[in-house]
C-alpha cells in the first residue's frame, strides 16, 4: 500500500479508531436474532458499540449494526426508541409507554417496525455462511411476525366494525 493510501485510510478514523464523523453525532442500532436490541447515539459510534459488545450481558447476541447520521440525533434517538421498542433501552423506553389509543393503531406501529426490520435483513450483505444463516432466520422470523400482525389487524378491525354495527 502506498503512503498516500495509508494516510487517506488513517484520515477516515479518529484517535480512538472510530470512523471520523467531523463532530456529527451518529444514531446506531444493534440487532440480534430477536430483533432490535439497543439504540444509542455517539460521536464515536464504533468505539461505543465495541464497549456495548464487551460490557453488556446482551453484547454477544448482536449480529448486525446500523449507523445513521441524522440532523437531530437526540430527537431521532427518542423517536426511534419509542417507535421501534428495542429490548434493552431504558431511557425513552419506559415499562408502560403511552400506547396509541386505538388497538389497530398499536398493531400498525408494531407492523411497521417489523416491516422495517425485514427490509434491513433483506438489504444486509452476508459476511460469512454463519451470518447468511442468521440473516435467513431473521428474515423468516420477520415475515412470520408480519403475517401474524396482518391477521391480527384484520381480526381487530372486523371486531371493531361488528361492535360499531351491533
Amino acid at each position: 500500500m502506498k503512503d498516500i493510501d495509508t494516510q487517506f485510510l488513517r484520515g477516515l478514523f479518529d484517535e480512538e479508531g472510530s470512523l471520523h464523523a467531523a463532530g456529527r453525532t451518529a444514531l446506531y442500532r444493534l440487532y440480534g436474532l430477536e430483533g432490535l436490541l439497543y439504540v444509542g447515539i455517539s460521536t464515536s459510534p464504533l468505539t461505543r458499540i465495541r464497549t456495548h459488545l464487551r460490557e453488556q450481558p446482551w453484547g454477544a447476541r448482536v449480529i448486525a449494526v446500523r449507523i445513521d447520521y441524522p440532523d437531530h440525533a437526540e430527537a431521532a434517538e427518542r423517536e426511534t426508541v419509542q417507535a421501534e421498542r428495542p429490548l434493552y433501552n431504558v431511557v425513552f423506553n419506559g415499562a408502560t409507554p403511552p400506547p396509541p389509543p386505538d388497538p389497530v393503531a398499536r398493531l400498525r406501529v408494531r407492523l411497521a417496525a417489523h416491516q422495517r426490520r425485514l427490509e434491513e435483513f433483506e438489504a444486509a450483505v452476508p459476511e460469512s455462511t454463519t451470518h447468511l444463516r442468521l440473516l435467513v432466520r431473521g428474515i423468516a422470523s420477520a415475515k412470520s411476525a408480519i403475517a401474524r400482525l396482518t391477521e391480527e389487524i384484520a381480526v381487530t378491525e372486523a371486531a371493531q366494525r361488528s361492535a360499531a354495527n351491533g
